[in-house]
């Protein structure tokens, strides 16, 4: 399967359409949080309305994944298997071609767990175990959507040291997260990381590009591929500007083998 990952779209609705122009490329879209703005001028649920339109455009092109980030509240939380959801998710839900907030599912040769940014770390691990369960029937490779990226030491806030303990319970074999913009930008951080056997996937954002960053990864040829606007630079409040991202290791397009995620897997049963 070949995958486009991209995360903090923040209802820029333009970047949905340039998703749907991409869309026809892919196998899957996987979204991992923030779809909406909490500081945009139109109010939550008219974003989500909005936004969900333009999920169930895009799911007619290409299936898609998505999971909620802090941004998305839109109408409050409802309870929903035995956790509490977005009501606006749990109605996208109902697409065929969408796996929603709050699902396990299996999909061809990958696994997606879509985990919910309001819920607790109880309610996480009811996704996270049935993800275990198939990847040890099954054998292949779990994708995680969660949109804190995980990190642990002194200073880490509560919800990324939260999101170290789940990926080294679980060990996915991908987690692909959102939430930090500046994250492929920082010195000693990268897009592509891996921590222990995990591959964590972090595609970053700049707002004022013409279209997301994002990655692409072919889970059969064992290739990812990070893409940004390099014309664009970091906004001047940000802590780092466009010099960093020219020193990065990681250029545009540059490609990376995945084969010791891919052979782990196979190991996995």
């Amino acid at each position: 399967m070949k995958l486009l990952l991209t995360a903090d779209l923040h209802f820029r609705t333009d970047w949905f359409r340039w998703l749907m122009e991409q869309a026809p490329r892919y196998d899957l879209v996987c979204i991992a949080g923030d779809l909406l703005d909490m500081f945009n001028v139109e109010s939550p649920k008219g974003q989500a309305r909005e936004v969900s339109m333009l999920i169930r455009e895009l799911a007619d092109i290409v299936p898609v994944a998505i999971c909620s980030g802090n941004h998305d509240n839109a109408g409050g939380l409802v309870s929903h298997d035995r956790a509490s959801l977005y009501r606006w998710f749990i109605e996208l839900g109902a697409h065929p071609k969408v796996v929603t907030d709050g699902t396990t599912r299996k999909l061809e040769n990958i696994i997606l767990t879509t985990i919910p940014y309001h819920c607790s770390k109880k309610e996480k691990s009811i996704w996270l175990d049935r993800g275990l369960t198939i990847r040890r029937q099954t054998g292949i490779p779990w994708m995680v959507l969660h949109d804190v990226p995980p990190n642990s030491g002194p200073g880490v806030s509560g919800e990324k040291s939260e999101a170290s303990d789940l990926l080294l319970t679980y060990r996915p074999d991908y987690f692909v997260c959102g939430h930090d913009h500046e994250f492929p930008y920082v010195s000693g951080q990268s897009w592509r990381q891996n921590i222990g056997e995990v591959c964590v996937l972090v595609p970053g954002q700049l707002l004022g590009a013409p279209y997301p960053n994002y990655i692409v990864l072919n889970t059969l040829s064992g290739e990812s591929s990070w893409h940004t606007d390099r014309e664009t630079g970091m906004p001047e409040d940000e802590r780092l500007d466009h010099l960093l991202l020219s020193s990065r290791e990681s250029e545009e397009h540059r490609s990376v083998p995945f084969e010791n995620c891919l052979k782990r897997a196979k190991h996995r049963s």
